[in-house]
């Protein structure tokens, strides 16, 4: 039995999906019966609890052979001590590239604080960390952004679009995942996730554009100005839809090396051209 935390989201569904068609019994950790409808109609034991909730997950534990937590990475350190009371030593963890970030941030000191929590905690623990993860329509990324290409004539970019970028494809990582938890010489070991090559902002906005065959004014806007912008956007709200932070680190350069994860699990992820293009056809 595998129990998936983060089961609903994005990545998780796409999981369950691959995991309940290969066979496998799966046990999902769901936090309201609104969520039900992105996991399969059968085939996937539910148990309701959130990570608010520590009895609930203990509960969901309960013979359960493997963990595969694609909620975030900073829940180890409560899940670690719930899976040794219960005896389960197998445990994926998703982590994330945002670690590598330049600028210092919460989200990216909670990633490294989860992985350290992990390779102290004695469980045959695998660390997967991928990059921006695209694919379906409810990834948090390349849906905005397309639908953005879409209908705008002039498309404003943060600073000059020469900042590298490498997302990911949900399918891909899937794969990756299932992979790992198949095969036990994973344990102990971490892998970045990324798509083959990096490529700059710019280009991924004319891959998009040109499969919309769209031809939107792509107008640099100078990074300062923007992350000036957005300082001046948080002081007039109190719940800014972004951040000075996030503008900043938007301009860093994102590129991975994935040589481990192809040289150890055949990681073998597909172009940024054919995953879109999969995404805008509705293949996923």
């Amino acid at each position: 039995m595998i129990l998936v935390t983060g089961a609903t989201g994005h990545t998780g569904s796409y999981l369950v999906r691959h995991l309940v068609e290969r066979g496998s019994q799966v046990r999902c950790l769901v936090r309201t019966q609104e969520h039900d409808r992105y996991l399969p109609q059968s085939g996937v034991e539910i148990v309701r609890g959130d990570f608010d909730n520590p009895e609930t997950i203990r509960a969901s534990l309960d013979h359960a052979d493997a963990l595969v937590n694609v909620a975030h990475i900073k829940f180890a350190s409560m899940l670690i001590p719930l899976c040794k009371e219960t005896g389960v030593r197998r445990a994926l963890f998703m982590s994330s590239t945002r670690r590598y970030t330049r600028y210092p941030c919460i989200s990216a000191t909670e990633v490294i604080e989860g992985e350290a929590a992990l390779r102290k905690s004695g469980l045959d623990y695998t660390i997967l960390r991928p990059s921006m993860i695209y694919g379906g329509p409810r990834d948090n990324n390349m849906t905005k952004l397309v639908a953005q290409v879409k209908t705008r004539r002039i498309f404003p970019l943060f600073g000059s679009g020469k900042n590298l970028i490498q997302p990911v494809f949900v399918l891909d990582l899937v794969e990756a995942m299932i992979h790992c938890l198949e095969h036990p010489d994973t344990i102990g070991r971490e892998y970045i996730l990324a798509g083959p090559l990096p490529m700059t902002y710019r280009q991924c906005l004319d891959i998009i554009a040109r499969q919309l065959d769209k031809k939107p004014l792509f107008l640099p806007v100078p990074l300062g100005l923007c992350i000036f912008a957005a300082k001046v956007y948080e002081k007039m709200t109190n719940k800014p839809r972004i951040t000075a932070e996030q503008v900043q680190r938007f301009g860093e350069d994102k590129a991975f090396d994935i040589e481990l994860a192809q040289k150890e699990i055949g990681f073998n992820p597909r172009s940024f051209e054919e995953g879109i293009r999969m995404k805008l056809a509705g293949e996923v």
